[in-house]
């Protein structure tokens, strides 16, 4: 981040290039809340929840969204951190007092904005120029009764003066997305300058921005209590639905079961641990190494040419077991033969002209023109091109070509055959399922216009004979 504050710490997932082999150790990212990234991560399991939680609930039709806003802006450089947990003590004390009147608090969320005090017109108050961050949060509550209306005013009124700031009710949830927000807009981020943004981290470090309260933060206990989460898991066809899952536990079970689970007390005598055996207890400590999650789809990551990825967890070469080391090994077999298929250059080749458009060395065009002329050159270790294809000449190409050919030595570049017509036209251009579905809606759509024509001309004939 711009201030020399470091938001980004090493990951444990490890990225290989399964052709080119460049190692690569994924970055993991610091709780920064105002960091567009950070806070959509954030963000994702909140909205999950919330939506799931007000599906099961029957009664989450009443639900209803507040804001509550400071009174007084906090210029930039101030006590915003202040400023937030003020205002979240103060809600806290607020879904309290609510119960004398059924009424329960179920969400919390912080944001700030931030505008000069010109636009927000403050211009008498502070200098014109002078940035202000607004504080305010959004809140779910829900009355669990039919409130009268002299009931209903004596809470807002009992709200608006214990709060200390504007209140203000929206009416009933119609939109998650609306309540569980970012706490800082993306554009105001990027025109904080680099001293601000370095404020923002330190006055928003260890903040709880948005929080469940109530009924549904004890459900999001009961939830984690269990090791689930909530995801949308995928139904095909763009469909999805919000489902509780197991989540995939790191830790690995005890070894001796018969052990106390606090370690040995006071009554039990210490075993006497040599270095070998020491070295030994602490290897079984560590995580397990080189674990081969998978391989990802190809990507330009490290050359123009795209490439899978081999995902390793806790990688380290110097632990690599027998079984690892295969799947790996494999798994880049499998890759070169795909990157072969694809008449793509030798990996050297492809790595020399990435280290020459780091170096400034080639122009972007010039290496989108490497790039798509790729397939079309071949390595002259076979003594004949493939049957069918024309082998063209030096003379036949531009100047351009040329620049690019002369990166590959000893590459003669050919033309490809044709694939024949009959090749094309056997190309089922819909799959049969949806042939079938289309058919059976052109005919339901048939059908329905035949009985309204009919319909049409019934009516007609009613009318002509009441007339």
């Amino acid at each position: 981040m711009r201030g020399g504050v470091d938001v980004i710490r090493e990951g444990d997932v490890t990225m290989i290039s399964a052709v080119t082999g460049i190692v690569e150790s994924l970055p993991v990212y610091r709780a920064v809340r105002f960091l567009p990234t950070i806070a959509a991560r954030d963000r994702r399991p909140m909205v999950n929840g919330l939506k799931l939680f007000m599906a099961g609930h029957k009664n989450a039709r009443f639900f209803r969204y507040a804001v509550m806003t400071c009174a007084k802006p906090v210029p930039a450089m101030g006590d915003l951190r202040g400023a937030i947990q003020e205002l979240s003590r103060r809600i806290s004390k607020w879904a309290n007092r609510t119960k004398k009147f059924g009424v329960k608090v179920l969400f919390r969320g912080i944001e700030f904005t931030r505008k000069t005090a010109e636009e927000r017109g403050m211009a008498d108050r502070y200098p014109a120029d002078t940035i202000l961050y607004h504080v305010h949060a959004n809140v779910i509550y829900w009355p669990t009764r039919a409130l009268k209306a002299a009931e209903w005013e004596a809470f807002l009124r009992d709200t608006h003066d214990f709060i200390g700031a504007e209140w203000r009710d929206n009416g009933k949830v119609a939109k998650v997305e609306e309540i569980v927000k970012y706490c800082s807009k993306p554009n105001d981020t990027l025109a904080a300058s680099e001293n601000e943004l370095v404020w923002l981290y330190h006055e928003t470090t260890k903040l709880k921005i948005c929080q469940p309260l109530g009924d549904f933060k004890r459900w999001m206990c009961e939830l984690n209590k269990r090791g689930e989460k909530v995801v949308r898991v995928h139904l095909g066809r763009g469909d999805g639905r919000l489902m509780r899952i197991r989540k995939m536990s790191r830790k690995d079970g005890a070894d001796d079961a018969d052990e106390a689970p606090g370690g040995p007390t006071e009554d039990q005598e210490r075993p006497v641990v040599d270095g070998a055996e020491k070295a030994e207890l602490k290897e079984r400590s560590e995580p397990p190494a080189n674990i081969v999650l998978g391989l990802s789809l190809p990507q330009w990551r490290h050359s123009p040419w795209a490439e899978p990825m081999l995902m390793i967890q806790h990688y380290d070469p110097a632990r690599l077991s027998e079984e690892s080391a295969f799947d790996i090994r494999e798994w880049q077999r499998q890759a070169r033969d795909w990157w072969d298929e694809a008449f793509a250059p030798q990996p050297e080749e492809a790595l020399r002209v990435a280290r020459m458009a780091l170096d400034d060395a080639m122009s972007n065009e010039e290496i989108r023109e490497a790039a798509e002329a790729a397939p079309y050159i071949f390595n002259t270790c076979r003594p004949t091109v493939r049957h069918g294809d024309e082998e063209v000449g030096e003379e036949e190409l531009d100047d351009d070509v040329k620049s690019i050919v002369a990166m590959f030595e000893g590459a003669t570049v050919v033309k490809l055959k044709p694939r024949p017509a009959t090749e094309d036209d056997e190309i089922p251009f819909e799959a049969p399922d949806r042939e079938r579905r289309c058919a059976e809606l052109r005919e339901s759509l048939a059908r329905s216009e035949a009985r309204w024509a009919e319909w049409r001309a019934s009516a007609a004939s009613d009318c002509r004979i009441a007339a």
